[in-house]
């Protein structure tokens, strides 16, 4: 009968035995008929090619029953010289432990942890995460752990198999001490290195947190020349600027080396190699493609159209303008929709230029209308049943970049869509259609579609997608119309989330079969809607604020009109108490502004641009703002132009002014007799029959064909008549008179 720490030997005669080599029981679980054992010899010709593998399962009966039989020896375990020996041998002269002893207290204390985990150890229910916790609070690799446990087992549980096998001296050595370890291969010459001591742990920590693990983030070998230069040096001088100058570096064997460095950072600094990785690459970085995934989207869609994914990613693919293939379109955007239950692709679409909502519109547009219209306008003919998966989905998971802005009112207010935006940078939240583009592009590659922008090109070869580019948008649009039909009729999913009903029911691991099946027994999403319903609810959305003469668009600055608004009263009185403009909803393609579509009294009435804006006619979003600024810098060069114009004319017209209080102040002075014509009719009167006179000679004149005197309408009055004769000497008359009385 065997037992924990046995040694099963197998009989060399045996042809039936089930061990091949000898091997040492780890544990015995008798209730589950199970026993777990580790190969024991590790060292010499017969040594196992695994020493650090994990323990391996047999069953007890089989073991006990080749045992009976003769084909397995049971015998025991005796510890090596250096190990078996009292533990107050293992201190020094001084009383201190050697470091050895150090190491198998750290060693020993690891497997005691582990070894708490009981049952977990060996059937672990938690995947490896117990362990891990375990590896990651002593600070040190899985793989250490696991082989210090195996050497614990082969040593038969005793805490002494944990002394390193150079012996009890070894292991870390001394400050001062000899160097240990592997030589190098500059042995030969002298230069064998130095052993790290505690002050070289210190350096290593501060160069660790100031260079490799600060923002700097420096390699390791610029992390060593600064070791160096920094604390491993025999003279250096200051320089005028501040930094220092090496004039001499120590001995080599003075100096550890860049491996040590290497070595030694996870310990001294308390970590693991992993966690200093992820702090290198930074938190953002290491969380989106490096750190553990938590979820799963698709248990959360119950049906076809539940759940859909919006994503868009520039195109690896250079494409050619319809007009002139000789010229390059400077950037493509691909559009992937797919459907979370069953993972059919709904909608593909390429746009022009960088991601943005009018495109993502487009592609959230050809995904839920009928697809043999889209198909048929980008010049392909299919059939119905060629591409099934249309309709509109309760639920669009979509990133925050084109959704989540005033742009995006229109899908959930119209289409009754609920949109769920995906954290930021948090690409594994879409998942699904990530995958897409990997897809797609494989297809691209492997079709050898002309323009692919092929990894690794290198000098030359780099401009082969632009020399090869020959497809247009509509042709590419074409090739994945074809690839999503493909792809969602004829692709067997592995992996494939399919209920279990769908597989007793022998429903294959296709998208089509999996999307029809889901139709008639999973169809609570299923909404169809007329192309014109889709196309007017997914149009951008605005506001108009309501004046007396135009309806304004916010933020967009462009004045429209409506008959139907203005004839039906509501701009007679545009503001509401506090002075707040009425307003109303609009809807509109930035495309071309010319018109856009007022929510009036439950219905869609035209707004055409005002009188003042028909400058902006046949004009986009982005035309009209350009022109603006065009039109306000144009403004600004005419102000500096004619800026002396406007200034002589407001002196001209101040000099008018001066000239005729000067006139009233002469009346005033010369005035003795009270003016005949004192009230303001019979001044009019005067005037207008001195104005009736003067145009009655310039028709006469014109009748006559004479030429038009250059007379002025003149007041013929006694007053005018007796008081201004000559101005010039009446007005100095009057001026010597006023010093006179001041004086």
């Amino acid at each position: 009968m065997f037992k924990r720490s046995s040694l099963l030997i197998p009989n060399p005669e045996s042809g039936s035995v089930i061990i091949s080599e000898t091997v040492v029981v780890v544990e015995i679980f008798v209730k589950r008929g199970d026993v777990f054992v580790l190969p024991y010899i590790t060292i010499g010709e017969n040594a196992t090619k695994y020493p650090d593998r994990k323990p391996f399962k047999y069953k007890i009966d089989e073991v006990n029953q080749q045992i009976n039989d003769g084909d397995i020896e049971v015998g025991s375990i005796e510890l090596e010289a250096f190990r078996n020996i009292p533990e107050e041998e293992l201190i020094d002269k001084d009383g201190e432990p050697y470091p050895s002893t150090v190491e198998r207290d750290r060693r020993y204390a690891i497997v005691l942890d582990l070894l708490a985990l009981e049952d977990e150890l060996f059937y672990p229910t938690h995947g490896m995460g117990l362990i891990a916790k375990v590896v990651k609070q002593h600070c040190t690799t899985q793989t250490n752990a696991q082989r210090y446990l195996n050497e614990f087992f082969r040593g038969g549980r005793n805490k002494n198999a944990l002394i390193s096998r150079r012996g009890r001296h070894s292991s870390a050595s001394k400050s001062g001490g000899r160097k240990v370890g592997r030589k190098r291969a500059s042995a030969k010459h002298g230069i064998n290195g130095k052993s790290v001591d505690e002050q070289d742990k210190i350096f290593i920590k501060r160069i660790a947190k100031k260079y490799y693990l600060s923002k700097k983030r420096l390699s390791l070998a610029k992390c060593y020349v600064h070791l160096k230069d920094d604390f491993y040096y025999k003279e250096r001088y200051l320089l005028p600027d501040g930094t220092y100058k090496i004039k001499e570096h120590k001995n080599p064997n003075d100096i550890i080396s860049e491996w040590q460095l290497r070595d030694w950072m996870p310990l001294v600094l308390g970590l693991t190699r992993k966690q200093i990785q992820a702090i290198r690459r930074g938190h953002s970085e290491h969380k989106s493609n490096f750190a553990g995934r938590k979820g799963n989207a698709a248990p959360n869609a119950l049906g076809p159209n539940h759940v859909w994914q919006l994503d868009s990613t520039p195109i690896d693919i250079e494409l050619v303008a319809p007009y002139d293939r000789r010229v390059l379109i400077k950037v493509a955007t691909l559009y992937v929709i797919r459907d979370v239950y069953t993972r059919s692709i709904c909608g593909i679409h390429v746009g022009i230029g960088p991601a943005s909502w009018s495109e993502a519109r487009l592609a959230l547009f050809h995904a839920i209308r009928n697809k043999v219209a889209y198909a048929k306008e980008c010049g392909l003919t299919i059939e119905e049943d060629d591409w099934v998966e249309s309709g509109s989905p309760m639920f669009l998971l979509v990133d925050n970049e084109e959704f989540q802005n005033k742009l995006s009112e229109s899908v959930t207010a119209h289409m009754g869509i609920n949109v769920l935006y995906a954290r930021a940078y948090q690409g594994d939240d879409k998942g699904l259609v990530e995958s897409s583009f990997h897809m797609i592009h494989a297809m691209a590659r492997n079709e050898q579609i002309p323009g692919f922008k092929y990894k690794n090109l290198k000098g030359r070869n780099r401009n082969i997608p632009q020399q090869t580019a020959s497809l247009t948008p509509y042709e590419l649009k074409k090739i994945l119309i074809i690839f999503a039909i493909k792809h969602n009729k004829a692709t067997w999913k592995k992996d494939y989330p399919m209920e279990q009903q769908a597989r007793f029911e022998g429903v294959k691991s296709v998208c089509r079969d999996y999307w029809l099946w889901g139709e008639e027994n999973r169809g609570y999403f299923m909404r169809d809607h007329s192309e014109r319903e889709i196309y007017l609810n997914l149009l951008e959305v605005g506001v108009l604020t309501v004046h007396k003469t135009h309806l304004h668009l916010q933020d967009k600055g462009v004045n429209y009109r409506c008959e139907v608004i203005s004839n039906s009263g509501f701009q007679d009185k545009p503001t509401l108490k506090g002075q707040i403009h009425k307003t109303l909803k609009c809807r509109y393609f930035r495309g071309n502004m010319s018109r856009i579509l007022i929510e009036f009294k439950g219905e869609l009435v035209v707004g055409k641009l005002h009188s003042d804006h028909r400058g902006f006619e046949n004009m986009s979003l982005d035309e009209i703002k350009d022109a603006k600024e065009h039109w306000l810098a144009l403004e600004q060069l005419h102000n500096i132009e004619v800026s002396e114009e406007v200034s002589n004319s407001s002196q001209a017209i101040q000099g008018v002014v001066n000239n005729s209080k000067l006139a009233k102040a002469d009346d005033i002075k010369n005035g003795e007799v009270t003016p005949e014509l004192d009230t303001r009719a019979e001044a009019s009167e005067v005037l207008a029959l001195s104005a009736d006179a003067f145009e009655t000679d310039r028709l006469n004149s014109v009748i006559d064909e004479q030429p038009t005197a250059d007379v002025e309408p003149t007041i013929t009055s006694t007053y005018e008549t007796d008081c201004i004769e000559d101005e010039d000497d009446e007005y100095s008359a009057l001026l010597e008179e006023m010093l006179n009385d001041e004086d």
